[in-house]
């Protein structure tokens, strides 16, 4: 599995991640860390629970989106802006 995730750097240290496309098909597909490696982390443990779901429920896993097409808007109105966005593949 190979899905692009947008990593939200906040001011409070926290990383917030993102899998839009995957968001995009209706599964819950976010999650963070409080550092790099946490975020990394948990946001492989996101992709391996998505694809059980996708296999429980018969709900295939969407196509990638191209780069161009990734939408950096968290969703969260209420949020600070982030201090920094990275965008980068996750890959199991």
């Amino acid at each position: 599995m190979n899905y692009v995730a947008v990593f939200y750097y906040e001011e409070n240290g926290r990383i917030h991640v993102r899998f839009p496309s995957l968001i995009k098909a209706g599964f819950p597909a976010s999650t963070g860390g409080d550092n790099k490696r946490e975020a990394l982390a948990a946001a492989k443990d996101v992709l391996v629970i998505m694809k059980d779901i996708s296999e429980k429920d018969k709900k295939p896993l969407p196509n990638e989106l191209k780069l161009e097409e990734v939408n950096v808007n968290r969703g969260f109105e209420d949020l600070a802006e982030p201090l920094r966005i990275e965008i980068e593949h996750v890959v199991l």
